[in-house]
C-alpha cells in the first residue's frame, strides 16, 4: 500500500513517536489513547475522538498517523459498533472525519473506501485523486504493513497503543534491520519504552532474537529506558 497517499488524505505531519507527549503532559483523552491496550473501553470511541479533537491531539506532529493505525485496530476489533460510532462522527472537522475514514479503509471494512470517496469531494484536487488512487488499492491492515519512514513507523504505534500487540513493535525492529529508518526509530522506541512496561518487555526478550545490527540498538533503547524509569533523589 502507497502510505505517502495515506499520508496525504489524513494530512499527516511525519514525525517520530517520540514526539508524543507524555502520561503526565497529556490531555485526558490522549492518556486514554495511550493507554487503551491496558484497559480497553470500545463504548468510549465516539467521547474520544471528540474529546482528542477537543485538545488538539490531531494537530500534534505524527499524532494523525498514530490515530489511524489506533482507530483501525480499534474497528477491526468491533466490527459490530462501526456504523453507531460513523453515525455520531458526522459532527467532527472534516478533517478529523477523513482521519477516521482512513482508519476504516484501513482496518478492511467495506465501507471505508464508500466514506472516504464521499469526504473526497471536500478535498482539494490533488488530495481528491490521490484518495480516489489509494482507495483503488488493495486494503493491507498495519500489521502486515512494512515499516518504511516515520509515518509508518507511527502506524505500528497507534495499532500496538490500541493492542498491545508484539508485532508492531517487531515491525520497527525489522525496519531497523533492514536500513531503512534512522535514528527517529531508536529515539521513538526509547520513549516509548520508558512510557510502557510492554514495549521495554518486548524489546528485552526480543534482545536473542535480533540480529547483531538490531540488539546494538535495543541495548541502547532498554538501557535509556531503565535510566528513565529509575526515580530520581
Amino acid at each position: 500500500m502507497n502510505l505517502k497517499k495515506l499520508a496525504s488524505v489524513a494530512s499527516i505531519v511525519l514525525a517520530f513517536a517520540g514526539s508524543q507527549a507524555s502520561a503526565e503532559t497529556a490531555g485526558r483523552w490522549e492518556q486514554w489513547l495511550n493507554t487503551y491496550y491496558q484497559h480497553p473501553q470500545p463504548e468510549k470511541v465516539v467521547q474520544a475522538a471528540y474529546g482528542l479533537d477537543h485538545e488538539g491531539y490531531f494537530d500534534q506532529a505524527g499524532s494523525v498517523a498514530t490515530a489511524i493505525g489506533f482507530f483501525s485496530t480499534v474497528f477491526a476489533a468491533n466490527p459490530d459498533k462501526v456504523d453507531g460510532w460513523f453515525a455520531n462522527f458526522r459532527d467532527l472537522p472534516v478533517s478529523e472525519q477523513r482521519v477516521m475514514a482512513s482508519a476504516l479503509w484501513y482496518s478492511g471494512n467495506a465501507k471505508g473506501e464508500q466514506k472516504l470517496l464521499a469526504l473526497a469531494k471536500y478535498a482539494s484536487p490533488q488530495s481528491r485523486q490521490e484518495i480516489e488512487q489509494l482507495v483503488a488499492t488493495p486494503t493491507t491492515d498495519v500489521a502486515s504493513t512494512p515499516v518504511r519512514s516515520d509515518s509508518s513507523m507511527n502506524l505500528q504505534w497507534g495499532a500496538f497503543l490500541a493492542s498491545g500487540e508484539e508485532r508492531n513493535v517487531t515491525n520497527i525492529l525489522a525496519a531497523i534491520g533492514r536500513g531503512q529508518i534512522g535514528d527517529s526509530a531508536r529515539v521513538s522506541l526509547a520513549f516509548n519504552a520508558a512510557q510502557h512496561d510492554r514495549v521495554l518487555q518486548i524489546c528485552r526478550g526480543q534482545l536473542d532474537k535480533q540480529p547483531n545490527e538490531v540488539r546494538s540498538v535495543l541495548r541502547a533503547v532498554i538501557n535509556d529506558a531503565e535510566t528513565k524509569k529509575q526515580p530520581t533523589s
